[in-house]
């Protein structure tokens, strides 16, 4: 009897507690009874106001709400932006679990939500027409928590392990805060720098900006853009990262980015130093933090070992040997009246490379083997400045416009030594020489770019202006002093040369472009065009030689000394059509080309003229994430190309220049395809791109009986190229926070050309294909391991039977591992190994090196970093490359960091918390 008292009470209890009720209804406009659908429907604690949980209306303007408490007071509050809120108090009972609100009639009201209710009142979501709005403070953080950790909260929103954003499978491009940019376009600046208690609304819309400037691209490929509305009072911030450390052999590295925001001003100062063969940020710190983000990227160089090089500014890491590096530099943005945003930017960097180079080549032809090996140690110092200004900003509602001009300034002084040698496997030693360089070198220009972009009243039509200036001043210095001798059946005889080449170069482009878009139906587009291009090429060289007696170059070459210069000017007219049905966008244009160039042969007292006309056609196709497109270029030679005076400061390689070349004309054609499936977590995309040239431009070379070789370009059809990649990346999630990631892909690429070498003439197809596989782990962020394996094949096949079949097989494994236990300490190691199974004697096949480090983490919130790390400890570190090209087979040797190690304390400038601490920093990631 008492079990069964017992049981009745334990389900009295059960009920009491755990009951649950239900309210449900219909929302319609009370004008015109049409429904309202996404209006949001929220259910408060109506003695506290504590939110308990929302819906939004389905299209016919019907809610349910489930799971809500019996026997406690709720208040239900219904909104719709620009309509009067509706609110009632109810109660559920264990008799009467559900209530229907039946037909709920909104009439409309001018004032804005946030006027009408209470901020208590506010409810997690509500959509205004194309936007969606989070009240954040619904959903509840840590107090530490990051916008990162917050926007994972939110309901359709996705962040992935590399702090990459969706909202309903969508990917967000840009974040901005408060309305403006900041610090750029990464939204990671503004995720894994702001705490999630200073958000006061999280606002999801559009990119409009996206939309009309990439007009054929279809809708569901239209990213979207966030907007983080702070609290009152909270307007200003700043946050940064600064790290010294110093290891063995006088090795050292130092450096600092500081971000300071107040307002509507951003500031970014960024210095840094070390002499570790690696760039002083990585590429995403130098992209965001240091605010290249805001200024604009024209060009990004970056290498396997990190380094990088963004708008010609060296961060590090760059060029052969081993590299120090130097900069400092800041970049402002401001926010002026009428929303217009000023930029400006200067940075400085410096830059030193020790050089010790093997480099062996062999020439096939026939039976006969060419072999080429010089030895070079060299010195490399440079220095350049940069200063750039960015000003854009909306001139109305329907137009806005974007101007970014640039002025750099850099010299380098480059000084060494090369000693090399020429044998033939039937002759013996032909040659050998020293030769010693001097070059200094100093360039001066001008950039600018200049857009203006106008929507008109008629939707769809618009109007894009653009013009762009690049003026570069190049001045080069060089001179050599070369000691040659030659062997000829036991005989031997010297060549000296002695020389001052100098080199001036001043080159001019600026373009003009419009481009007119006017809708003819809803699917039809009318596409009209216009393009200038005028180019001014200077080209002078002066040779001087010594007087006997004399160390002054003061004697002048007359038959190495030229005056050359080309100007030109290119004008294409365009008219097409764009179909545009739902996610298929067809675009069809045709381009009329007139392209005058006058060659001045100063020197020779000479002018030539060349004179052309083209009709060139274009498609371009886009379905949903598939692009397609078709395009014929015509670009002239290369001024150096037409230079009628040899380049002999390698008087045993010597280059020729050709003023007959014609202009090459380009069929090119592109294929893209990606797709990021944000629910089955997998990736993966497809590219080619391929290109067939009319009167290309390879080299005849000629080989002398003494080895020395010349080289003179000239046009040639049937030449071909094309490449292609692919790569997928699946993950896994399971339970305990345990990940799984396997991927792979392929890389290929076929290249057709014709080679000329002693008049023996034969096409060559090379082939090069990489496939690679990579797979990873990850443990609650505690443990995670990921290894890549590539190999490379290259093929080089001839049609001439004078030339022998080449093969190279390479091997590529990289592995990462980092163990984020016990509490505050990481461990992290990093193996590469590369492995090639043909190369010259004296080059080393195999590569194996391992890193490794130690980092404990302390201070407040983890700020402070002190991370011991060994570089190469098998000590066994040095860059060695083989490669195919004509007739040839080059193998590389290169000096290199070997082992050492190295103690470094970064602190963190914010008072966030610190990011995930481990890892190697991605840029590009399939």
């Amino acid at each position: 009897m008492n079990k069964f008292i017992l049981l009745f009470i334990s389900i009295l209890i059960f009920n009491i507690c755990f009951a649950q009720g239900s309210i449900s209804g219909k929302i319609i406009d009370s004008a015109t009874a049409k429904p309202l659908s996404l209006a949001t429907v929220t259910v408060f604690n109506a003695a506290d106001t504590s939110l308990i949980t929302y819906r939004l209306s389905n299209n016919n303007g019907d809610f349910k709400i489930p799971g809500l408490p019996i026997n406690i007071e709720n208040r239900v509050l219904i909104s719709f932006s620009g309509y009067s809120v509706y609110r009632k108090e109810f109660l559920l009972t264990n008799d009467k679990p559900d209530l229907d609100l039946g037909t709920i009639s909104l009439p409309t009201d001018a004032q804005s939500l946030d006027e009408v209710l209470v901020y208590a009142e506010r409810p997690p979501v509500t959509v205004r027409r194309d936007t969606i709005e989070f009240n954040a403070a619904a959903f509840k953080t840590l107090p530490t928590a990051l916008v990162e950790d917050l926007l994972k909260k939110l309901p359709g929103v996705q962040v992935d392990g590399d702090g990459n954003i969706s909202v309903n499978g969508k990917r967000v491009n840009r974040i901005m805060v408060d309305g403006k940019e900041f610090f750029g376009n990464d939204p990671k600046m503004a995720t894994r720098n702001l705490p999630a208690n200073m958000i006061d609304k999280v606002q999801v819309t559009e990119d409009k900006d996206e939309k009309e400037l990439n007009p054929d691209r279809p809708e569901g490929d239209i990213g979207q853009v966030i907007n983080l509305k702070l609290k009152k009072g909270v307007k200003k911030g700043w946050f940064g990262k600064a790290y010294a450390g110093g290891g063995t052999d006088d090795l050292y590295e130092a450096g600092t980015i500081l971000n300071l925001f107040k307002d509507t001003m951003q500031v970014s100062l960024i210095g840094f130093s070390n002499n570790l063969n690696r760039a002083g940020f990585g590429f995403n710190d130098i992209r965001s933090l240091g605010g290249f983000d805001r200024s604009g990227m024209n060009m990004i160089m970056m290498n396997s070992n990190g380094g990088v090089n963004v708008n010609g500014i060296s961060f590090g890491g760059l060029g052969d040997g081993v590299n120090k590096s130097t900069g400092a530099g800041f970049n402002m943005n401001h926010v002026l009246k009428n929303n217009i945003t000023l930029n400006s930017q200067y940075f400085y960097g410096n830059s030193r490379n020790d050089v010790e180079e093997i480099n062996n080549q062999q020439q096939f032809l026939g039976d006969s083997i060419l072999t080429t090996r010089f030895n070079r140690r060299e010195v490399i110092k440079g220095n350049n400045h940069r200063v750039a200004f960015g000003l854009r900003g909306k001139i109305d509602s329907l137009s806005r416009f974007d101007f970014k001009p640039s002025f750099s300034f850099s010299d380098q002084l480059a000084r060494g030594l090369k000693d090399i040698f020429t044998e033939s496997n039937y002759d013996g030693l032909l040659n050998e020489g020293i030769n010693r360089m001097d070059n200094q070198s100093e360039e001066m220009g001008y950039q600018h770019s200049l857009m203006y972009f106008k929507n008109f009243r008629k939707k769809g039509r618009t109007l894009n202006l653009s013009n762009s200036v690049d003026f570069k001043n190049n001045g080069n210095d060089q001179t050599n002093e070369v000691l040659n001798t030659f062997f000829d059946n036991g005989n031997s005889y010297t060549d000296i040369t002695d020389q001052l080449r100098i080199q001036d170069q001043k080159n001019l482009t600026t373009n003009l472009n419009a481009t007119y878009i006017d809708p003819l139906t809803k699917t039809l587009n009318l596409r009209l065009g216009y393009a200038l291009n005028y180019f001014n090429n200077q080209y002078t060289i002066e040779t001087y030689n010594k007087a006997n007696g004399s160390e002054k170059y003061e004697i002048p070459n007359l038959s190495l000394t030229n005056d050359l210069g080309r100007i030109s000017w290119r004008n294409t007219i365009s008219g097409g059509l764009n179909l545009k049905i739902k996610e298929l966008s067809i675009t069809t244009m045709a381009n009329f080309l007139k392209l005058d160039i006058n060659n001045q042969f100063k020197t020779q007292g000479q002018q030539v003229e060349q004179n052309y006309t083209y009709l060139l056609p274009s498609l371009n196709v886009n379905y949903k994430s598939f692009n397609a497109s078709y395009s014929v270029n015509v670009s002239p030679a290369d001024i150096a190309d037409i230079q009628p005076i040899p380049d002999n400061t390698n008087p045993l390689f010597i280059r020729y220049g050709n003023p007959d070349l014609e202009p090459s004309k380009s069929h090119s054609i592109h294929l893209n395809m990606f797709k990021n499936i944000v629910a089955k977590t997998l990736f993966f995309s497809v590219y080619l791109n391929g290109n067939i040239r009319e009167n290309g431009i390879t080299r005849n070379r000629v080989i002398r009986p003494d080895g020395v070789q010349e080289s003179t370009p000239v046009n040639i059809d049937g030449q071909h190229s094309f490449y292609s990649n692919a790569h997928f990346n699946k993950q896994f999630k399971f339970k305990n926070n345990f990940q799984f990631s396997i991927g792979g892909g392929y890389n290929f690429n076929y290249d057709r050309n014709l080679l000329v070498v002693n008049s023996r003439e034969s096409y060559v197809t090379t082939l090069g294909m990489g496939p690679s596989v990579n797979t990873g782990v990850n443990f609650n962020d505690k443990v995670e391991w990921n290894i890549r394996y590539n190999r490379n094949f290259n093929f080089s096949n001839y049609e001439n039977d004078d030339f022998n079949d080449l093969e190279i097989n390479t091997h590529y494994l990289n592995s990462d591992l980092v163990i984020r236990w016990p509490k505050n300490f990481v461990l992290e190691t990093n193996l590469q190994y590369r492995y090639n199974d043909q190369v010259a004697p004296g080059i080393q096949p195999t590569v194996t090196l391992l890193n490794g480090g130690l980092t404990y983490l302390f201070l407040k919130d983890q700020k402070g970093q002190l991370k011991l790390s060994v570089h190469d400890l098998l000590n066994d570190n040095i860059n060695v490359w083989r490669s195919t090209r004509e007739n040839l087979i080059t193998d590389r040797q290169l000096n290199n960091l070997q082992r050492y190690y190295l103690l470094t304390f970064t602190y963190n400038i914010r008072d966030f918390k610190a990011g995930k601490v481990g890892g190697t920093q991605r840029f590009f990631l399939f």
